[in-house]
């Protein structure tokens, strides 16, 4: 009894100080015990995954002579964010019979997380055919893939699966909800989404304001910002970022810095690089270069290629050699071969008639033999995700879309003359 009552005593503190992040004192405690139980066990494994050591985590389970479902669960989340995807689903392979809800949601997380979110959805398809009892996380989980997708019809199909259980008001779930519904582009879905959350958490307000900012909704998203420090509901980092972004598509410069500089003063959110780049990329589309340059030479922390890409890109849409120079240059010390850089560069020559510098950017470009990214868009058909780039000949139907493109394109030119599509000034 004694022995019993000491283990339970461990396994309390271990899990303390594992939920505050304290490891090495739980590890202290941990080893410190002659007779380790399965739960003590666990514990530590997932201290020091979410500390990020998985050679310790792995180490730890592998010595474990008795492994229960709770192991191997937290095993298959070890493994997927540790990028090992192929151990965390021999570990779902093995719970085959005794699985319960936490080992399909641990596996389609870690699919989610290494980019497979395809895989995700097949796997609750499987789940389904189970009969699998669902739990909050099991939606949390399917409506990050759906919104990562952009796949629309599915996800209601999935919301409706949802309104027949009790967690629709559930705050993480009406939050990857909304989240959902702003990344397809419907919005007034997100609101209603949103109002359905009892309470609505810092991370469900940040979805929903940063579903407007995406949009180009930038006042009602700094509406929301504002209702949401009316409810009482303290911004993070995240909510920065959402309110930062917004200003930029509405242009309010003044009113971006000074949310900028309330992040500290008032709520004491310490800016990162993406609050940074907000900034450099508002001022930079309000013709403000050559304050964006001096905000970038004052910054505290070291600008990255995306800084002074949106530095060079504003640049050249305001005719400003001498700033988008400085950018490249900054951009070539940290990307010597960076395309978008020299194709920027090369056209802001070509704007400003410099055809020798102009010539001497392509050259050097060629003697690289660098070529751009290829672009491509993306379709939903029948619940598939059909992607297309340009010049693509490799799908079963493509001959036929591209006499079909021809032949649109010969009927409008036959109705409309070119020369008038490019003359007639809309009078």
């Amino acid at each position: 009894m004694v022995g019993e009552a000491c283990s339970n005593v461990a396994d309390s503190l271990i899990s303390g100080l594992v939920s505050m992040g304290r490891i090495k004192e739980a590890e202290m405690i941990f080893y410190g015990f002659r007779d380790k139980t399965l739960s003590s066990n666990n514990l530590m494994i997932k201290g020091y995954t979410m500390s990020g050591q998985f050679k310790k985590s792995k180490k730890l389970f592998e010595k474990m002579s008795l492994k229960h479902l709770t192991s191997l669960n937290t095993m298959i989340s070890v493994y997927s964010k540790n990028g090992e995807l192929d151990e965390a689903v021999k570990l779902f392979d093995k719970t085959k019979g005794e699985r319960n809800c936490v080992s399909w949601n641990s596996m389609m997380s870690g699919y989610i997380n290494n980019g497979q979110h395809s895989e995700a959805l097949k796997l609750y398809v499987t789940m389904r055919r189970y009969s699998v009892e669902y739990s909050r996380s099991t939606f949390s989980v399917l409506f990050h893939a759906r919104a990562y997708l952009c796949s629309f019809p599915q996800g209601q199909l999935l919301h409706a699966h949802l309104a027949k259980t009790s967690y629709q008001e559930n705050v993480y779930v009406g939050t990857a909800l909304v989240d959902f519904y702003s990344k397809c582009g419907h919005l007034a879905d997100a609101q209603r989404s949103f109002t359905s959350i009892f309470s609505p958490s810092v991370a469900a307000w940040t979805a929903l304001i940063n579903g407007y900012a995406y949009h180009g909704c930038g006042s009602e998203a700094i509406s929301r910002f504002h209702s949401m420090l009316d409810q009482g509901v303290v911004p993070n980092a995240a909510t920065f970022v959402a309110v930062l972004s917004a200003c930029s598509h509405v242009g309010l410069v003044d009113e971006s810095l000074e949310f900028f500089h309330s992040m500290q003063r008032n709520y004491r959110v310490t800016p990162t690089i993406e609050h940074y780049t907000c900034v450099v990329d508002l001022l930079g589309r309000s013709g403000r270069v050559k304050e964006a340059k001096e905000f970038i030479i004052q910054m505290p922390i070291k600008a990255d290629g995306v800084i002074w890409g949106a530095l060079l890109n504003a640049s050249c849409f305001w005719n400003n050699v001498e700033v988008g120079e400085r950018a490249a240059e900054k951009l070539f010390s940290l990307d010597p071969n960076s395309v978008p850089a020299f194709v920027i560069l090369s056209n802001m020559y070509a704007l400003r008639g410099r055809w020798g510098k102009k010539t001497k950017i392509r050259k050097r470009l060629q003697s690289l033999q660098l070529k751009k990214d290829q672009g491509f868009s993306w379709i939903e058909l029948n619940n598939n995700v059909h992607i297309f780039s340009v010049e693509d000949k490799t799908r079963p139907y493509s001959d036929v879309i591209y006499i079909t493109v021809e032949h649109i394109t010969a009927t409008i030119n036959s109705i409309v003359p070119f020369n008038y599509i490019y003359s007639n000034n809309g009078d």
